[in-house]
C-alpha cells in the first residue's frame, strides 16, 4: 500500500517516510535509509526522517552520524523533547561521554524546586543565595498555578496535564506534576532549548519521585 501510495504521490515526504519506518521493521537498513534520503529531498527540513537516520545509525552504532542527524532535528524542531531526549542518549554512550547530571534536589541553589499542592517547599530552592524565603513564596505561588493548570486542561478535556513552560526574557521555567500531590518546578536561563529543559526536568521529574519514595 505505501508503495502503490508513492506512486501517485512521489513528492510527498511523509509517504517516504511510511515507507522507510516499514524497511526499518523489516531489517533492511538500506532500504530505510534511501527511502528517509528520499524524504529530505521532498522536504529537507522533516524531522521524522532525521529521526529514523539517527535511529538506524544508533542501531549501527555510529554514534556520530546519530548524533548529528538529531542536532538537524532539533534546528527544525526547538520545541520537540523526544529529539533532546534521544540526543542525550546518543551523546551518553559515545566513548568518553559524560552525560549532564541532574542536579541534586536537595540543592537550594540547584535552580529546581519541589512543593506539594498545599504550597509548601519540600526541597530545592530558587536562587543563587539559597533564600528560603523567596522560595516559600515560589512554592505558593507555584502550588496555586499548577492547580490551575490542571483545572483549566480538565475543563477542556485535554487530560492530565504533564507539564507547563513559562518564557521571559532572561529565563524558562518548566513545571512538571510529581506524584499526585506535588510538582517540580525547574529553571534555567532564556538560551537553554526547550526540548533540552523539558528532557532535564523530565529526569528531575523521575529523581523527584523516588525521592518523595524515600521519605514517606
Amino acid at each position: 500500500m505505501a508503495l502503490a501510495g508513492l506512486g501517485h504521490y512521489p513528492s510527498v515526504a511523509d509517504a517516504h517516510d511510511l515507507l522507510a519506518r516499514i524497511r526499518a521493521d523489516q531489517g533492511d537498513d538500506a532500504a530505510a535509509i534511501a527511502a528517509w534520503h528520499a524524504a529530505l529531498e521532498c522536504d529537507p527540513a522533516h524531522v521524522g526522517a532525521r529521526k529514523g537516520l539517527a535511529f538506524v545509525a544508533f542501531r549501527a552504532r555510529d554514534f556520530t552520524t546519530a548524533e548529528r542527524q538529531l542536532e538537524l532535528a532539533a534546528m527544525h524542531a526547538p520545541h520537540d523533547a523526544t529529539v533532546m531526549v534521544a540526543l542525550d542518549r546518543v551523546r551518553s554512550v559515545q566513548p568518553g561521554a559524560v552525560a549532564e547530571d541532574v542536579p541534586r534536589l536537595t540543592d537550594p541553589a540547584s535552580g529546581l524546586l519541589l512543593y506539594d499542592m498545599q504550597g509548601m517547599r519540600l526541597a530545592g530552592g530558587v536562587g543563587d543565595d539559597g533564600d528560603e524565603t523567596l522560595a516559600d513564596a515560589v512554592a505558593a505561588e507555584g502550588a496555586g498555578l499548577t492547580r490551575e493548570a490542571a483545572r483549566l486542561t480538565r475543563l477542556l478535556g485535554l487530560g492530565r496535564t504533564r507539564h507547563f513552560l513559562v518564557e521571559t526574557a532572561d529565563a524558562r521555567i518548566a513545571m512538571i506534576p510529581v506524584a499526585d500531590d506535588a510538582a517540580l518546578l525547574l529553571h534555567r536561563g532564556a538560551a537553554i532549548p526547550i526540548g533540552r529543559l523539558l528532557a532535564l526536568a523530565g529526569r528531575a521529574a523521575q529523581a523527584a519521585d523516588e525521592w518523595l519514595e524515600r521519605m514517606r
